[in-house]
């Protein structure tokens, strides 16, 4: 994919929203930095830092069956952020819940996603730029 075709944050919440509709985690390798950092919400705290290790977690959710509805998307000028719905039968499953992640975008790319439990923290963290 060519940078401009990829441009901004629009054109990411876009695709994150294709490839989570499909359950298809490897369509999102175009648009991820290869230095990307993942620091999910999960009981081990143990985070991603590179495109390659983002994919093949993704791949592992996906083989537990694991699944995300996007409830909400909001865009900001440098960060996407999803309202997902955890569906499956291991954690970080809870369909009764909405976890955020914010996706910090750099020249049309994702630099890093960061989840949070909390709605107005993750707007906020977008908003202002400062993920953790």
């Amino acid at each position: 994919m060519s940078p401009s075709s990829r441009s901004g944050p629009g054109s990411v919440a876009a695709r994150l929203r294709k490839a989570l509709d499909a359950a298809d985690c490897r369509s999102l390798g175009d648009v991820l930095h290869p230095n990307v950092r993942w620091n999910p919400r999960d009981e081990d705290g143990t985070g991603c830092h590179t495109r390659s290790h983002v994919l093949s977690r993704c791949a592992r959710l996906g083989a537990l069956g694991l699944t995300a509805d996007v409830e909400e998307t909001f865009i900001y000028p440098a960060a996407v952020v999803l309202g997902l719905r955890i569906h499956g039968a291991v954690p970080p499953a809870d369909p009764e819940n909405v976890v955020y992640h914010v996706f910090d975008v750099t020249g049309g790319l994702i630099t890093r996603i960061t989840g949070y439990a909390d709605r107005a923290e993750a707007l906020e963290a977008a908003f202002t730029g400062i993920t953790a």
